[in-house]
């Protein structure tokens, strides 16, 4: 069955998130005996009965070990601290139908409800004997070994000559758990298949959409879209008081459910993901207070314009006030002498808009002393454009590659304009000894024989000029001749085509050199202490907006478009790879710097910026992570509204602060939509088991009853409809710039 919640309880972006129960693979792992017969209607006939071919089919799956790019996500974010003890931990696989490919417990144990066959454990410090700190410790074993088992623990059956030959000598990672420890943590066989199930939504699916066109069927005819992600929860709550938990994804293929009748030997689980985090209520480090850091009030943490602070009571006068609210930092400058002195540097992130920078004649700076520029308040130095240029050209030459590319596109324009200049050079002695008279009689003409000086000159007025010119440049690098070419009247008779006046496409060398300009651009390879200059600009836990100075951009390209360079013989070629990067895409005039601990708690972190109150939407030019928590983003304008919200695929599933689970409704049209009632999980024991060691265990399936009495009349929940009870919608932070000084 589907879900689609409403706007109600749907992410920050209204776009749909659709549940699904499960997501049954065509055909499940393992090994077939496929067997072909043959029979015509008349068996008297000779060769009328064939006999039967059989074949082995080998249908495998995942059973060891997890490719680690089948993890969307986990939460709580892997070695993250924050408030988790509401909710219960989850793991995110891009896979959608993996949980399903396999059967869990052995074949003795029936799965009418379509259990999955993976689990997710919590488990806390001092449960595990092998890892008595919680810090995800696995023992490493061979899948051989693991077959053979070990007297001392109860590993999984699994039938030897159904595991692929290749697998056996391969590691994989195990867990030893004590039986009883596993009894309280593991749900009923029943119970397991609410605990996993399939969801669809996010900016990269169709919207939700169970139409999506060439996305998988699921097992009850639907369609789902092509961002179906498998989500498997565990049902153990973090506790309360601070301590620090690892959350394994285990394998239940093979085992039996642990009950009384079994020994008492550690049950050894095959992990197949890991992950540690720390559960501490007072932290304040979940989304939720992270972000809310960003809002106005929050001192250096609020989101402000990108520019060092001084000190508290420096008494700047205020002409140097004025140079740091510009976002200009003070540098020491050694000059070509060697002496010493105070410059001022800008990088290309700056508070305000820059003033156009002067351009030379010819449109590009030839060289970084040409950019050094005079502050006149302090008499100093600004050396921000020339440390641009220096930087682009040593950009340039660190790549080989682009470097080699440059150099041969210049070449080869040089040499295409120099045979230009020399056809221009004969055509001219072939007009100065053209004779005055008119042309010849036509008997004549046929048997005037042309000398080889006539023939070359012939030549050159035909196509041969251009077909030499294009093994080495392209005929359209040249502008067009100075002045128009006389023609010479002819005296002997030569078939002469015309050359070919249709634009040529561009070269490989300069469609590559733009491309790597173009990347550039949107400063790519600059190293962060160009960007931010002072790291008192972007401290721990902020969020900076800033506008992009074109004229940096403008002098980084020049810096490494200079390699080999003559202003005068490479006009045609700068001509053209300047059209080359207007086609290129936008050019950045303004982005954020987020320094947080969202950063790598979130890799999947949602941005949406607008500008014109709300109503157009910013392109984002360049979205990457610098370092472990610094993300840099680029945009086309500067936005008046931001909008940073949990990722999709992030959803959460628990209980509300306190305690209880609001009941949402299931009716169709209405699926997500809060009743406004609610059930307390918290405070009724027989939803939730405290063991003997303290573990807070949510029982699954008498939640589950406890729920269908107030949404369904007392129907069976399915594992959709009961994580459509547990939902804790993303939160989200929007922040408002309209009619603030950027």
């Amino acid at each position: 069955m589907t879900t689609q919640p409403t706007e109600q309880s749907a992410p920050a972006d209204d776009t749909p998130v659709a549940f699904y129960d499960h997501l049954l693979p065509g055909i499940a792992a393992g090994r077939y005996r496929i067997t072909v017969g043959q029979q015509l209607p008349a068996e008297q006939l000779p060769g009328a009965r064939l006999d039967p071919v059989e074949q082995i089919v080998d249908v495998r799956a995942a059973q060891f070990r997890l490719d680690p790019s089948w993890v969307h996500a986990v939460y709580p974010a892997a070695h993250s601290q924050g408030p988790f003890h509401g909710l219960l931990p989850h793991i995110t696989l891009d896979p959608a139908a993996l949980p399903w490919e396999r059967e869990p417990f052995t074949g003795s144990v029936p799965n009418p409800a379509r259990a999955p066959w993976l689990a997710l454990l919590l488990f806390g410090e001092g449960e595990l004997p092998g890892d008595p700190n919680a810090l995800g410790t696995t023992v490493p074993l061979t899948v051989r070994a693991l077959l053979d088992g070990d007297a001392a623990v109860s590993g999984p059956a699994l039938d030897r000559d159904a595991v692929d030959p290749a697998l056996l000598d391969t590691p994989c990672r195990v867990v030893d758990v004590p039986r009883d420890l596993l009894a309280q943590l593991l749900p009923e066989p029943s119970d397991l298949a609410l605990l996993a199930h399939v969801r669809t939504g996010g900016p990269e699916g169709a919207g939700g959409s169970e139409g999506a066109d060439a996305a998988p069927a699921d097992d009850q005819g639907g369609r789902l879209s092509r961002d179906a992600h498998a989500v498997i929860t565990t049902a153990r709550f973090p506790d309360a008081a601070q301590g620090r938990y690892v959350a394994h994804l285990v394998s239940l293929e093979g085992h039996t459910p642990p009950g009384p009748e079994a020994d008492g030997r550690p049950v050894r689980l095959v992990s197949l993901h890991s992950w540690t985090f720390t559960s501490c209520p007072e932290s304040g480090g979940g989304f939720g207070p992270l972000a809310r850091r960003f809002a106005p009030g929050h001192g250096e943490h609020s989101a402000a314009p990108l520019r060092p602070s001084p000190a508290a009571g420096a008494g700047l006068p205020d002409e140097l006030g004025t140079l740091l609210e510009q976002g200009m930092v003070p540098m020491t400058h050694i000059t070509e002498s060697g002496e010493r002195a105070l410059a001022w540097y800008s990088g290309p992130f700056l508070p305000r808009v820059a003033p156009e920078l002067p351009r030379p004649a010819d449109g590009h700076f030839p060289d970084a002393d040409g950019l050094l520029l005079h502050e006149p308040h302090t008499g100093t130095f600004a050396t921000g454009y020339a440390c641009a240029w220096n930087t682009g050209r040593a950009l340039a030459l660190a790549d080989p590659g682009f470097a080699t590319t440059l150099v041969r596109l210049r070449h080869r324009g040089r040499l295409r304009r120099a045979t230009e200049r020399q056809y221009v050079t004969y055509s001219q002695q072939l007009f100065h000894s053209a004779p005055s008279a008119g042309p010849a009689p036509r008997a004549a003409a046929r048997t005037t024989v042309p000398t080889p000086r006539e023939r070359f000159e012939e030549l050159l007025r035909g196509d041969a000029l251009g077909a030499l010119a294009a093994s080495f440049a392209h005929p359209d690098d040249a502008g067009p001749d100075p002045r128009p070419v006389p023609t010479a009247p002819a005296t002997y008779c030569l078939n002469t085509p015309q050359r070919s006046s249709a634009p040529q496409p561009p070269s490989s060398d300069a469609r590559e050199t733009a491309a790597w300009l173009a990347r550039l651009r949107t400063l790519s390879g600059v190293p962060f202490d160009c960007l931010v200059p002072d790291r008192r600009m972007l401290p721990p836990e902020s969020l900076r907006l800033f506008h992009v100075d074109r004229g940096w951009l403008d002098a980084l390209l020049d810096g490494a478009r200079s390699l080999d360079r003559h202003p005068g013989a490479d006009t045609a070629t700068d001509a053209e790879l300047d059209q080359l990067l207007n086609a290129q895409g936008s050019v950045p005039t303004a982005g954020l710097l987020l320094r947080s601990a969202l950063v790598p708690g979130w890799p999947t972190l949602r941005f949406e910026a607008r500008a014109a109150s709300g109503a157009v939407q910013v392109e984002v030019i360049r979205r990457e992570v610098l370092g472990g928590d610094v993300l840099l983003m680029l945009f086309d304008r500067m936005p008046d509204r931001l909008t940073i919200g949990e990722p999709h695929q992030g959803l959460h599933f628990g209980v509300d602060d306190r305690g209880d689970v609001a009941l949402r409704s299931l009716a169709p049209g209405e699926v997500g939509r809060p009743l406004g009632r609610s059930v307390p999980v918290g405070t009724d024991p027989a939803l939730t088991v405290t063991t003997a060691s303290g573990a807070r265990v949510l029982d699954v399936g008498r939640l589950a009853a406890r729920l269908a009495e107030d949404v369904k009349s007392g129907s069976p929940l399915s594992p959709a409809e009961f994580a459509v009870q547990l939902v804790r919608a993303p939160e989200q932070l929007t922040l408002s710039f309209e009619g603030t000084t950027r």
